[in-house]
């Protein structure tokens, strides 16, 4: 039977009940014992003085008053219902087939829902850029040079005989005569570039605002080229 070393016995309980064994142990106890309190602490907006560092505990009846006033404000509460009412659309909405498998068709349909002018006047824009397009490419140079030339006199209209130069130019270039000038105006005229006025008998032609809008898309865009056309 071995036995007891009550010195060494005597040396391990006075290192057990030391200060800093005990102080984990007590800081373990109290950590353990008041753990609800602690976590709600150091769940909320704290503010205190420690190594420097500021920390405080924000009650927990004024943090949920905070909260129920963040929640009542005005402007947070009318941005909110604006978000959930541009939201509707996109999902109320009903698509056609062709958009039905489109997974941004709902969004955009909404947008230009909630915005009708801003979508009208760029559809404007692209109308404009489509028909411009189309007429330059089937416009002969010497027409333009003609909607050129009332361009540069936009409250003086011109007679047929007035224009007639460029349709002789045209009919040089061509090496044809079966374009007679009446077809050959009368294609401008179609596309809404001029303007006829005066009677029957003796029209006369200016250019419209389209025109003017329409040389300057084809000066903006084709500045080396635009009054370069064949014919």
């Amino acid at each position: 039977m071995c036995e007891v070393n009550w010195l060494l016995l005597l040396e391990y309980i006075k290192v057990i009940l030391s200060w800093p064994p005990m102080a984990v142990l007590i800081a373990g106890l109290v950590i353990w014992r008041f753990r609800t309190p602690i976590s709600d602490f150091l769940n909320r907006s704290v503010e205190a003085n420690i190594f420097g560092q500021a920390i405080k505990a924000v009650p927990p009846r004024e943090q949920q008053q905070k909260t129920a006033r963040a929640s009542e404000d005005p402007i947070a509460k009318a941005a909110e219902e604006q978000i959930d009412e541009s939201a509707k659309p996109a999902q109320a909405l009903q698509l056609p087939p062709e958009l039905a498998n489109d997974p941004q068709a709902a969004i955009a349909v909404a947008w230009v829902q909630n915005n009708p002018a801003t979508t009208v006047i760029e559809y404007r824009r692209l109308l404009f850029s489509y028909n411009a397009e189309r007429l330059f490419n089937s416009i002969f140079g010497t027409q333009i040079w003609l909607l050129n030339f009332l361009a540069s006199r936009p409250d003086n209209p011109a007679n047929l005989t007035q224009l007639a130069p460029f349709h002789e130019v045209h009919q040089k270039l061509s090496g044809t005569t079966n374009y007679q000038i009446g077809d050959y105006v009368n294609f401008l005229v179609s596309f809404g570039v001029i303007v006829v006025g005066g009677s029957p008998e003796e029209p006369t032609y200016r250019i419209s605002d389209y025109g003017l809008r329409f040389l300057s898309y084809i000066k903006a865009n084709y500045p080396a080229g635009w009054n370069s056309r064949a014919l």
